[in-house]
């Protein structure tokens, strides 16, 4: 047949034509705005919006383009709607989508309709967006208790039924539920994609209002899909079973695993390729939600403790605060991190003289930036030469514990080594802030990167120590860099 496939870009779209193409039937992509009169033997109709946008109203795309395609003179018609389509004037959504099937079945054509719960696959909204949710945040604001019922359905049992709907004629005039052949409750299919990411969550049940405000400060969904996920999207998938041949494909955990891919970046840019690198990372993942609750006090204290007069004093305070609760509340594996070997000093060292080399060369290219040092080199003449050196190596190695260690691994292991070391970075800056110094701010952000991807890179805390307290003393009484 030549079928016409409205709505044939989005993802089922997409799905339902490679499909159609497969089993030999030509097939011709339609937008919403395509001319009538058409020509085809069919046409399947998968055109359909979630949020109203300017013109593009529930009225305009689910009932009045159907109108359009009924007066087109096609007489074959597949009506993709959606299983919880109804009556219902609080909600356009569900109320359009239930019209236009009541028009559809007043209109004397050969139709049939399928109704899809929530659709999964390659290219989805759903596993998609929960495994970006899952990956960025260890808490997940669950729709209420997460109770409601869901019947995932894998896009290819889509796909194939909308075929078989145009290739058996028995599917003339009768409506099928397409649904998965398990109900889970909301709470369930989450946690089978966490799952699948290997990561650990916290369900945190949210009240439906305050879903509502979200959404509406950030749009990450619409207010009908809200709607879907409260009430819940279930049906019966054994006359579609029975009379089309669709066995449905169950929502598991190898399933999801599959679309969601590794967390580490492609191969030309992967920080951990070493399997002991990926394995150790790994193991932190867990440490995620601790490394949060530990963020705010961490970025706070410095502010808190800018009323005593003395640099030194005041950073010693803030450490012996806060590496304590750091060694206590966030479970990263302490000891292995913190185990000295000749080869992390070797390796240090060469780290800071890289590091260094490149910032002189930033300041000697960048002689504003090495003028506003001056104040970085008068603190060393704050305190006796031995007293500063030893609230020196006590101030690195608490920033180390504190930034890279229970803060930025958690972050790496959770969102990825890249990411993780990226925002860990942009704490590490945030925490200088209130010294009211942009140019070490500027240096946190930068080093504070560079020594979190060497607590990735080399899994130990004692690189990343070793460098940064080259790099300061090299700041501190090296060479005055100028142009």
């Amino acid at each position: 047949m030549h079928v016409l496939v409205a709505g044939g870009t989005g993802f089922i779209g997409r799905h339902v034509a490679a499909e159609l193409e497969e089993r030999g039937h030509r097939v011709t992509v339609l937008s919403r705005r395509s001319p009538a009169p058409l020509r085809g033997d069919a046409v399947v109709n998968l055109v359909g919006i979630k949020r109203e946008d300017g013109d593009q109203t529930f009225e305009r795309v689910h009932v009045d383009f159907l109108r359009s395609l009924l007066a087109s003179g096609i007489r074959r018609i597949v009506h993709v709607s959606v299983v919880c389509a109804r009556p219902d004037s609080s909600s356009p959504y569900h109320d359009t989508k239930w019209r236009a099937e009541e028009i559809l079945r007043a209109s004397g054509l050969d139709w049939t309709i399928l109704r899809p719960g929530v659709v999964w696959g390659r290219g989805d909204d759903l596993v998609t967006h929960l495994v970006k949710m899952v990956r960025a945040s260890a808490v997940f604001p669950v729709v209420g208790w997460g109770t409601s019922l869901l019947q995932p359905v894998d896009v290819r049992d889509v796909a194939e039924a909308v075929a078989a709907a145009l290739e058996r004629p028995a599917a003339i005039g009768r409506t099928y539920d397409l649904v998965g052949p398990e109900r889970l409750a909301l709470r369930d299919v989450v946690r089978r994609v966490t799952d699948a990411c290997s990561l650990p969550l916290w369900i945190l049940p949210t009240p439906v209002w305050v879903q509502r405000l979200a959404i509406t400060a950030v749009p990450l969904a619409s207010p009908a899909q809200l709607r879907m996920l409260v009430d819940g999207l279930v049906g019966d998938p054994d006359p579609a079973r029975r009379e089309l041949g669709i066995e449905p494909r169950p929502f598991t955990r190898d399933a999801v695993a599959e679309l969601a891919g590794p967390i580490e970046p492609p191969a030309s840019a992967r920080l951990v390729s070493h399997r002991l690198q990926a394995d150790d990372l790994r193991t932190r993942r867990g440490a995620f939600a601790a490394a949060l609750v530990f963020a705010l006090p961490a970025l706070v204290m410095i502010e808190l403790l800018m009323s005593i007069p003395n640099l030194w004093h005041r950073m010693a305070v803030n450490h012996l605060l806060l590496v304590p609760a750091a060694l206590l509340a966030v479970p990263v594996g302490w000891r292995a991190l913190l185990r000295p070997r000749f080869a992390h000093i070797a390796v240090g060292l060469c780290a800071a003289a890289i590091l260094t080399a490149g910032t002189w060369a930033v300041l000697a290219l960048a002689p504003s930036l090495a003028a506003a040092t001056a104040p970085l080199r008068a603190w060393a003449g704050l305190l006796s030469l031995p007293a500063t050196i030893a609230l020196l190596v006590f101030i690195v190695a608490g920033e180390e514990i504190v930034w890279r260690g229970a803060i930025g691994l958690p972050l790496a292991a959770r969102l990825g080594p890249w990411a993780g070391s990226a925002f860990a970075a942009i704490a590490f800056a945030a925490a200088h802030l209130p010294l009211r110094m942009p140019v070490l701010v500027l240096a946190a952000l930068g080093a504070g990167f560079f020594w979190s991807l060497l607590a990735v890179k080399t899994r130990t805390l004692v690189v990343p120590f070793v460098c940064h307290l080259a790099w300061d003393a090299a700041l501190l009484w090296g060479p005055v860099v100028s142009r």
